[in-house]
């Protein structure tokens, strides 16, 4: 009887112990998986960008690309620019002065926005990237729509209505002439002033000249609009002008999408 007294409490301590066994090697098994998937891909833009691993304390120099695992992070210096590629089609812009870890849960990626922003280049198709910002987590475009009111509670800026465009259209298979694109920025200064206007008023008495780098598909749509070279080092301020030159349409063609550049100055 003492024996049988105690084989059923022996019985019931050893599944407990072989569960919690169970749980803890599964939970090891999961981890290590994790940190050996590729989350996303780094292409280096310009400036200073760095990559620190799990694991490492030393940072290394990005010149060209690489891959990023499970509690990788990013950091970007005061002209740093750098773009994340990730599985579905996501595109996303690390802009200067940034910090970003990525982590993961489940299927989804996680970008920890620890200081900076990133620019939305690509929303991607299925909803497997969040962005985790001031402990809220939330989707691409939740963060888009955060920013957006972040940008307008500091001033900064409401964009300036696109120029109408009443040029002649290019004949049917025609492309777009070098002439006809950039006269059609040039009647889009005005909204890129008004960039340059909200700058002025929180750093006052800054310069400097900028090369815009864009892509315009054959709707007439621009895609891939982004502010490649600057002397004037602000993120919000090249998020702006990125953002204005993306509303700008040109008129529909056939061909093979243009890649241009449209230089400015402001003073």
């Amino acid at each position: 009887m003492a024996k049988n007294k105690w084989f059923i409490p022996s019985l019931i301590i050893a599944g407990l112990f072989f569960m919690s066994l169970s749980w803890f090697m599964s939970s090891r098994l999961e981890n290590q998986s994790a940190g050996l998937k590729v989350l996303a891909r780094i292409a280096y833009n310009s400036g200073e960008v760095y990559v620190l691993h799990k694991n490492m304390t030393e940072k290394e120099t990005l010149k060209k690309s690489a891959s990023l695992y499970y509690l990788d992070t990013v950091e970007t210096g005061p002209n740093g620019d750098a773009t994340f590629e990730m599985d579905g089609g996501y595109r996303l812009r690390v802009l200067d002065n940034a910090l970003i870890t990525l982590d993961q849960e489940g299927e989804k990626a996680i970008l920890i926005l620890k200081r900076g922003d990133v620019q939305v280049e690509a929303m991607g198709r299925d909803k497997t990237v969040m962005i985790s910002k001031n402990g809220q987590r939330m989707s691409l475009s939740e963060y888009e729509s955060q920013l957006r009111k972040e940008n307008a509670a500091a001033g900064f800026p409401e964009m300036a209505p696109v120029v109408a465009d009443n040029s002649p259209a290019p004949s049917a298979g025609d492309s777009l002439s070098s002439d006809y694109i950039q006269d059609t920025l040039k009647r889009q200064i005005p909204a890129f002033d008004k960039c340059y206007k909200q700058l002025l008023q929180r750093t006052p008495g800054v310069v400097g000249q900028v090369v815009m780098t864009f892509t315009i598909e054959r709707s007439g749509k621009i895609v891939s609009a982004d502010v490649t070279t600057s002397t004037i080092n602000n993120a919000d301020f090249k998020r702006c002008l990125s953002e204005a030159l993306r509303r700008v349409e040109f008129k529909s063609f056939r061909g093979d999408p243009i890649t241009s550049t449209f230089p400015l100055g402001f003073e």
